[in-house]
């Protein structure tokens, strides 16, 4: 038993990336303030919220020992949050040329968590990290599909590809984690979509500060031309994302109840990236 035990592994690799950005142009996505600052914001949530996410699960993880399946997935999950926090804090390092200070927002955004954390009980962090999977999972699955076409360095644009499929391939981890916890009746997903909603407004109105803050640093705040070009493309995105978050609300929804393995498999080979690479131990 303890031989199979042993091989039993994780569905998807934990793989060890280290991007080099260097020669950075400032406005690396459709040229422009608006559409760069937006997600250089929306990129400044991930450190601090990928070492969240991997908090909120260790804290449980001893309770689901028993289930070694749902370990290994577990255990390849924190492997690659933790490469998206070191990977997504390095852009931040090199963006420090152009005096956004992305660093500041990063550190912002740790003291946000780390008040949550300290209020919430351990189901509720869970509950919020459940949560924020299925908001990235959803984005993502957008920036596969359309939103890398904007950006214009290869670097940025592999991060951001490299990050969606990853968060495509552990997109159940968290949900499967919450569901062996506390089952799938009323009493489970009442919580689910109370803590799903404060979570879709935090993250909404935080990186909506951040956006306006990086703006203003950037002395762009008043280009109203660069605004009303993402005010047009962020009317389109919402009617394609907002039902997607609507879904989540579903009494019996399960994360894997969509199929982004086509996508993926063409966003791997877009970026040449092995299928297999080495993994962390845990």
């Amino acid at each position: 038993m303890s031989t199979m035990i042993n091989k039993i592994s994780a569905s998807f690799p934990v793989r060890r990336m280290d991007f080099q950005f260097e020669d950075m142009p400032r406005y690396w996505c459709n040229n422009e303030p608006t559409f760069t600052h937006y997600l250089t914001g929306l990129s400044t949530l991930f450190p601090e919220g990928e070492s969240y996410f991997v908090r909120s699960v260790r804290a449980l993880r001893p309770r689901i020992k028993a289930n070694q399946a749902l370990d290994k997935e577990i255990g390849a999950f924190i492997g690659q949050e933790a490469m998206h926090s070191k990977e997504h804090h390095a852009f931040h390092v090199s963006a420090q040329e152009y005096g956004l200070d992305p660093e500041s927002l990063e550190k912002a955004t740790g003291v946000i968590l780390k008040a949550i954390e300290k209020v919430f009980p351990e189901k509720w962090n869970l509950l919020v990290t459940v949560g924020l999977e299925h908001y990235t999972a959803v984005l993502v699955v957008h920036m596969m599909n359309q939103l890398n076409e904007l950006i214009t360095d290869e670097t940025i644009r592999n991060l951001w590809l490299w990050h969606s499929i990853e968060e495509t391939e552990h997109k159940a981890v968290a949900y499967d984690m919450y569901e062996y916890l506390y089952g799938k009746g009323l009493d489970a997903y009442i919580p689910r979509v109370a803590l799903f909603t404060f979570s879709l407004f935090m993250i909404t109105a935080v990186s909506t500060i951040y956006h306006l803050v990086l703006m203003k640093r950037d002395n762009q705040l008043f280009n109203f031309q660069s605004w009303r070009k993402f005010g047009a493309l962020a009317m389109d995105t919402y009617k394609y994302l907002v039902p997607k978050f609507i879904d989540y609300y579903r009494f019996n929804f399960h994360p894997n109840d969509t199929d982004e393995s086509e996508i993926v498999a063409q966003t791997k080979i877009k970026i040449g990236l092995s299928p297999e690479q080495s993994t962390f131990i845990h």
